[in-house]
């Protein structure tokens, strides 16, 4: 099954295994890495065995992991994905933008699209998403895409040698049709 999203300057799509190349190059940044926490270097077979996961989980309405291209050029900045919950009928929103990408509003445009997937298309209740206390980028990106600060997690992720404060955020269908 493929998807594919678009936005004024993006396509959200699926990936491809030609993709992996691009996906290493992007990962393999130790900023990238050290926000989320990806392997350090990463190689393409991390990313080959990445994308190697996605056709079952996207079949299944399992995950919706997207590749964030850039219309103009067709070039991949980074990755957006929706994963979902069907138990609880809700979907965690994750993302990351290469660093030389950064500050161009690509996330947010991005966030807010798989945002509007999930409530319109993909039919979930609620959408949350997690952003380490000084990742203020990625606080900015949640709260332009309309998720409102849900509260904090002391000490919820272990980076660097350190532990993390996490804020979580959400919305509700209901605030998205609202709004």
């Amino acid at each position: 099954m493929k998807v594919n999203l678009t936005t004024e300057r993006l396509e959200l799509r699926t990936f491809s295994k030609e993709d992996s190349i691009t996906i290493q190059k992007l990962a393999n940044n130790r900023e990238v890495a050290d926000i989320i926490n990806l392997p350090h270097p990463y190689h393409v077979k991390h990313a080959e065995e990445w994308i190697d996961t996605h056709t079952d989980r996207i079949a299944n309405g399992q995950e919706y992991p997207l590749a964030v291209v850039l219309r103009e050029t067709n070039d991949i900045v980074g990755t957006i994905t929706l994963r979902v919950d069907k138990n609880n009928n809700k979907g965690e929103l994750g993302y990351w933008i290469g660093r030389q990408f950064w500050g161009e509003g690509y996330a947010t445009e991005a966030a807010r699209r798989i945002v509007q997937f999930g409530f319109e298309e993909a039919g979930i209740n609620k959408i949350w998403a997690t952003a380490i206390v000084r990742n203020a980028g990625s606080i900015k990106v949640l709260e332009r895409a309309g998720l409102r600060l849900e509260g904090i997690l002391k000490e919820d992720r272990f980076l660097l040698g350190s532990y993390e404060d996490v804020k979580i955020y959400g919305l509700l269908k209901d605030h998205f049709i609202r709004n």
